[in-house]
């Protein structure tokens, strides 16, 4: 049985300022209702946690966004986890969903579309790499 969790993970490039960035995230209550901070560092960057109810698993699901400073623009990390393990029959796709719905909703208060977008199924350590 494995030992890993159902998890989603999403990389992006957003054409906007860091502010505006984090604000949308800090704004969206998904993605940010558990914890939020902009750390003290240069270049900066801000962590946010949030959770949401999925009626169709029954079952909270969390979600942790990071946005970091680029110049002129500004790199997006989200993960979305179930917690469940990768044995358990499905999440449906909860995960996915969720790491998709907090990238579309940066899109939207953004008003611009992220670019060198990168997802990555089945989230584990071993693929972090791929998050860049």
């Amino acid at each position: 049985m494995s030992s890993r969790v159902l998890a989603h993970g999403i990389r992006a490039v957003f054409p906007a300022g860091f502010d505006s960035v984090a604000n949308a995230v800090r704004d969206y209550d998904p993605a940010s209702n558990v914890y939020f901070t902009v750390l003290s560092t240069s270049p900066r960057v801000a962590v946010a946690f949030g959770q949401k109810f999925f009626f169709r698993i029954g079952h909270y699901l969390s979600c942790m966004t990071l946005v970091i400073e680029r110049d002129s623009e500004t790199e997006v990390r989200i993960i979305a986890h179930s917690g469940l393990q990768l044995s358990a029959l499905s999440n449906y796709g909860a995960n996915v969903d969720y790491a998709r719905d907090v990238l579309d909703r940066l899109s939207k208060s953004l008003g611009v579309d992220p670019r060198d977008v990168v997802e990555v199924d089945y989230m584990d350590v071993t693929k972090s790499q791929q998050l860049g």
